[in-house]
């Protein structure tokens, strides 16, 4: 029975293809709960298998997510000026983003379940795109990695101890080269005020 489940998922993610995986995780990246593991996990598999490009893969999901992200964004953007604009909660999560938004932005992508939904107060407070999209898209270009090399993993075996290993580490740079940008910035910030 599982085996036929995991058979099911790859020939689910390999029926896709790397346009499927885009829309697929562009509604991921909405607030419509959808699993990005019943594609990535298989995806990443088939990158190993060969029946896949692992980095085609890695950016059709993380372009889908942004995309899904950008469409709440928006339409969260829609609603304040449309409904709410001078309501008490707009001012209070926009007083909250103004202080931590970046770091939300950036850290929210890379925890389950909380990730799609993160581009409603960027989209509620006005966050600026120029921090919006790179900082979401580096978050799922981890996030989506990761669950990449998960079934990467799986599907090469031994041989992709090495790789998994570079990856890993190239993930981890990026998170720290990232992190203390933006940490560095914040202090630089204060020290002028």
């Amino acid at each position: 029975m599982f085996q036929q489940i995991v058979d099911f998922l790859v020939n689910f993610a390999h029926s896709l293809g790397y346009i499927g995986i885009y829309f697929y995780m562009l509604l991921v990246g909405t607030f419509i709960p959808v699993p990005s593991e019943l594609v990535l996990l298989p995806a990443g598999y088939l990158a190993a298998k060969g029946d896949m490009d692992l980095y085609l893969v890695w950016v059709c999901a993380a372009l889908g997510s942004l995309s899904g992200a950008l469409i709440n964004y928006f339409l969260a953007k829609w609603i304040v000026n449309k409904f709410l604009k001078d309501k008490p909660v707009i001012e209070k999560v926009t007083k909250f983003w103004n202080q931590h938004g970046k770091i939300s932005a950036f850290l929210a992508p890379l925890t389950p379940g909380l990730g799609q939904y993160i581009s409603i107060p960027a989209g509620l407070s006005h966050m600026p795109l120029r921090w919006f999209i790179p900082l979401t898209f580096s978050a799922n270009l981890i996030w989506t990695g990761f669950l990449i090399m998960i079934g990467y993993i799986f599907g090469a075996g031994e041989a992709a101890h090495k790789e998994v290993v570079y990856g890993s580490l190239i993930l981890l740079g990026g998170v720290i080269i990232i992190a203390s940008v933006y940490v560095f910035r914040e202090l630089k910030k204060e020290s002028k005020s």
